[in-house]
């Protein structure tokens, strides 16, 4: 069995891909963990964030670095600020939205890693010049998102 090597990265060095009305710093790819995980920081302005949606296929650990956000988690809706930190099972309707005066932080660890293509693929779609319904709604059944 072979053994993982030491990764070192930061938020600061990542490549940062587009998400419409969220940016996503790409910091663990998959690529360089086989697959087993990848580390991704979402980073979204006052009003923005993620919209709910739900993971076929992917536990998600994701951490407040910074700022106050409102989830929706499995139906409910609360506010939480920096520091809070939850596990977001596959199958439970997850999302965030920016209700803060500052710019959000929030860590993501994806298990498996795989997702975090997904992430690439949509910043690469989302950087041309036509319609995006089509593409993006193949990209979410080819990852199990919903």
């Amino acid at each position: 069995m072979s053994q993982q090597a030491p990764i070192l990265s930061s938020s600061s060095s990542a490549q940062i891909l587009n998400l419409g009305e969220t940016k996503l710093a790409h910091i663990i790819p998959s690529s360089k963990t086989g697959g087993v995980f990848s580390v991704v920081e979402f980073i979204a302005e006052p009003g923005k964030g993620v919209d709910v949606h739900t993971h076929a296929n992917e536990e998600e650990l994701v951490y407040l670095l910074h700022g106050q956000i409102e989830v929706s988690l499995g139906g409910q809706k609360m506010t939480v600020n920096e520091g809070a930190c939850a596990l977001l099972p596959r199958g439970i309707p997850h999302g965030f939205i920016n209700t803060g005066k500052t710019t959000v932080r929030l860590l993501a660890v994806l298990l498996p890693g795989k997702l975090d293509e997904f992430f690439v693929k949509l910043s690469t779609e989302l950087g041309t010049e036509r319609s995006h319904d089509q593409a993006i709604g193949e990209l979410f059944t080819e990852y199990g998102l919903s």
